[in-house]
């Protein structure tokens, strides 16, 4: 009896195993081997049937399409490293993409709860790290947090068809105003026009208020200018009081209008970005066609 708990624990733990394999690069089935309208790598069944069948549908339609060659690899976990690192590799191996480089490389990692996209040179400037990082958190990571994986990916892969067809994502819904969200605009405005208005008083109050009676009657009398010098002209205003008669003066610079300068011209400031390019290696080919990845792409966790 205690022989057989054994040989069950030892299939107990050896299912744990399966169930939770971690994969080396070579033993990720590549199915556009076996089948050229297959695009998508699900060995642990983490998607779907249906929706396999629909991203190979979308995948298949933009190769015909010449828009790009994408795979889509959903699996438990890697052998150690960064998901990025595995990424590249593995879609390197495989040769995704054609001669013109629009390869597209897209894996889920469960484990890592992590998803990744990794651009060809080709596609780059359609599909830059900006616009895959709103494809990953807008489209995809919503679902990926509710632990469904098959409605993500899929909205992940219609977003980036989206892309490559139409050359950007639908402008985002703009959420309608309720009552109270335009009484609470109002009431804010309000409130901004009369700390504008009080501030306008102060200012008014504190330079037309008389040092001697304390009235507000200071009213400018005369304005001399007595001092120009690099492009400042400078003034002596007089203000009298109109209660109590005092006067008073006071000094203010204005920019002189006339000043043509008297140096030359300063240093030229400015520049622009220059070009280059992300990538790890050469070209790269396979049942896909061939070419090359760059470092592009994103990368986000949930």
């Amino acid at each position: 009896m205690k022989r057989l708990l054994i040989i069950i624990l030892f299939i107990l733990l050896g299912a744990l195993d399966l169930s939770a394999k971690r994969y080396e690069i070579e033993d990720v089935p590549n199915v556009q081997i076996d089948n050229r309208y297959c695009f998508t790598s699900n060995p642990d069944g983490i998607l779907s049937e249906e929706a396999v069948a629909k991203i190979d549908s979308i995948c298949y339609s933009l190769r015909e399409e010449g828009l790009a060659q994408v795979a889509v690899v959903a699996i438990d976990d890697i052998n150690g490293g960064s998901v990025f690192d595995f990424a590249y590799e593995l879609f390197s191996e495989w040769g995704v993409g054609s001669q013109s480089d629009r390869g597209l490389g897209i894996l889920l990692v469960e484990a890592e709860r992590e998803i990744r996209f990794l651009t060809g040179y080709g596609i780059e400037g359609i599909l830059p790290d900006a616009i895959c990082k709103r494809i990953q958190t807008e489209y995809m990571l919503p679902y990926f947090r509710e632990g469904d994986y098959s409605e993500g990916m899929v909205a992940g892969v219609e977003a980036i068809r989206e892309v490559l067809i139409n050359g950007d994502l639908p402008p985002e819904e703009m959420e309608e105003w309720t009552t109270a969200d335009t009484l609470a605009f109002f009431g804010l405005t309000s409130v901004c026009i009369v700390i504008v208005l009080i501030l306008l008083v102060v200012v008014y109050v504190s330079s037309h208020k008389c040092p001697k009676c304390k009235k507000v009657a200071l009213a400018k009398q005369e304005s001399n200018l007595i001092r120009r010098r690099r492009g400042i002209c400078t003034y002596e205003d007089t203000y009298v009081c109109s209660k109590c008669g005092a006067s008073v003066k006071r000094k203010r610079q204005t920019a002189d209008s006339s000043y043509t300068g008297g140096g030359g011209r300063g240093p030229f400031i400015g520049g622009g970005f220059g070009g280059g390019s992300f990538g790890g290696g050469g070209s790269i080919g396979g049942g896909w066609g061939g070419g090359s990845f760059g470092g592009g792409g994103a990368g986000s966790r949930w």
